[in-house]
C-alpha cells in the first residue's frame, strides 16, 4: 500500500511552499516547547519540531533543483523568438538522452513522436505562443494520439491554461510544459521517464 499525502494537509502545503516556512514553524515549536518546559524535555521538544525541519529540508532540496525566476524569464524571452520546430527539438533532446527516438509526426495534432520501447509520446508546440490555452488543442492532441496508440502527451505553452484544460490534461496523461518546466528542458536538466 503506497502512502499518499492529502493535498490539503499541513505537510503537503508546506512541501509546496518556500522551505523557510517549515523551518520557521519548527523553530517556533522548538522555542515554545523549551520555554514551556524550562528546557527539561529537550528530546521531546526536538521530536515535536523534527517533522517540520525534515519537510523544510525536502522543500529546500526540491526548490534548489528548480531554475530561478530570472532563468525562467530568460527562457521565455528566448522561446518567444524561436519557431515551434526549434522548441520541439530542444525538448526532444532531453528525451533522446534518455533513450527515446524521435520522428516527425505526420498529422495535425502534434509535431514530434517520441518512442522508447512500448512508450510513445506525442509532443505539440505549435501553439506555444498563445496567450491562453483552452481544451480544444488538447483534444486535438489526444485525438491524434488515439490514431497512433500514444501512451502520453506533451503540450508546450507559455500562456495561461484554463482550469478545464488543466483538468482535461490530468485525465488524459498530458504533461503541460509551462515556463518553469520549459526552462529545465532548455537547460538539459530534466528528469525524463
Amino acid at each position: 500500500m503506497a502512502f499518499k499525502m492529502a493535498k490539503g494537509s499541513l505537510f503537503a502545503v508546506l512541501l509546496r511552499s518556500s522551505w523557510w516556512y517549515s523551518v520557521s514553524i519548527g523553530l517556533f515549536i522548538l522555542v515554545v516547547s523549551l520555554a514551556l518546559t524550562d528546557a527539561k524535555y529537550v528530546v521531546l521538544s526536538l521530536t515535536g519540531s523534527l517533522p517540520f525541519f525534515i519537510i523544510g529540508a525536502i522543500a529546500a532540496y526540491k526548490q534548489l533543483q528548480q531554475p530561478s525566476q530570472k532563468r525562467v524569464l530568460e527562457v521565455v524571452q528566448q522561446a518567444k523568438k524561436m519557431p515551434a520546430g526549434v522548441i520541439s527539438e530542444k525538448i526532444a533532446a532531453n528525451y533522446i538522452k534518455s533513450g527515446f527516438e524521435t520522428s516527425v509526426f505526420k498529422g495535425n495534432g502534434a509535431d514530434l513522436a517520441l518512442t522508447h520501447g512500448s512508450k510513445k509520446l506525442l509532443l505539440s508546440s505549435k501553439r506555444f505562443k498563445a496567450a491562453n490555452t483552452g481544451i480544444e488543442p488538447l483534444k486535438l492532441l489526444v485525438a491524434a494520439g488515439q490514431n497512433t496508440e500514444a501512451t502520453g502527451f506533451l503540450y508546450v505553452t507559455l500562456g495561461e491554461v484554463s482550469d478545464a484544460a488543466v483538468k482535461y490534461a490530468q485525465e488524459h496523461n498530458i504533461e503541460l510544459v509551462q515556463p518553469g518546466r520549459l526552462a529545465v528542458l532548455f537547460d538539459g536538466k530534466a528528469k525524463v521517464s
